[in-house]
């Protein structure tokens, strides 16, 4: 193997990059000045991520919005120059591009919890499973915050747009999930919770605005080690249907009718 290689890095003026309305998981771009700043001072550091299309001289991006906005900002307000953005070539699949895009905006400016949530939906809606996501997910987050993400991202709709909408903590909505024992309990709990954020003037409803009964850290633990291990084997089904009567406040009684 040779000591020093080629690798795929591109210099692509500015007006070739396409950038897909909505595609990008990231809508704080906090401390954009600064580096628009830095950029103006020291040039483009990090490339950008992104693929070609086919049969044009054009690049979509993948990775790398906030440099591209902080370039242009350079460009208008500190009287840079510059012309191309620094682009390395990625996978074009959309599977591999979000994945990338969640690598990558960990790596430069840490996305928010929400923002990660977003990306890991697009993950779950396009068929990879929770495994695979966290498996891929190389982020400097453990495997129960991994699994959390992913968890708050199989959430209803109608808890996702309260995520979205920044009403709501990825925190607070795991906590309810550990505390519901269906998605209409769950998002019934999230709407009380943000309502009463909102009667005490906070932006977001955190687990203190939660009202439900507390579940017992033993059985929350229980849960997150079904969905670690095999949440779709056998043992995993009586355990889950275990956890579900623990939540309820089953009875003995009715507890022992499933292992029978």
């Amino acid at each position: 193997m040779k000591t020093i290689q080629k690798s795929d890095f591109y210099k692509v003026a500015l007006a070739a990059i396409v950038v897909e309305a909505g595609f990008n998981v990231r809508e704080d771009l906090d401390g954009i000045d600064e580096l628009a700043q830095s950029i103006a001072k020291e040039g483009q550091l990090t490339p950008a991520i992104g693929y070609k299309v086919r049969g044009e001289d054009k690049f979509v991006l993948t990775a790398g919005h906030r440099r591209l906005a902080a370039i242009k900002l350079a460009n208008e307000k500190y009287g840079a120059n510059i012309t191309h953005l620094t682009l390395m070539a990625g996978k074009a699949d959309d599977k591999s591009r979000v994945v990338t895009m969640l690598l990558d905006g960990d790596a430069a400016k840490s996305l928010s919890n929400e923002e990660m949530v977003k990306g890991i939906k697009r993950l779950l809606d396009a068929g990879m499973d929770r495994k695979e996501i966290i498996a891929s997910l190389a982020i400097e987050k453990s495997q129960a915050q991994k699994y959390n993400l992913v968890k708050a991202a199989q959430a209803p709709q109608e808890v996702q747009d309260m995520l979205d909408a920044g009403v709501i903590t990825v925190a607070t909505v795991n906590k309810l999930q550990r505390e519901s024992s269906n998605d209409e309990e769950l998002v019934a709990l999230a709407k009380e919770a943000v309502k009463d954020a909102q009667e005490q003037g906070k932006k977001k409803a955190t687990g203190s605005n939660t009202k439900n009964k507390k579940v017992s850290a033993d059985v929350a633990k229980l849960e997150e080690a079904i969905e670690l291990a095999d949440p779709t084997s056998a043992k995993a089904a009586m355990l889950k249907a275990v956890v579900n009567k623990l939540k309820s406040k089953a009875s003995a009684e009715e507890i022992a009718k499933l292992l029978k």
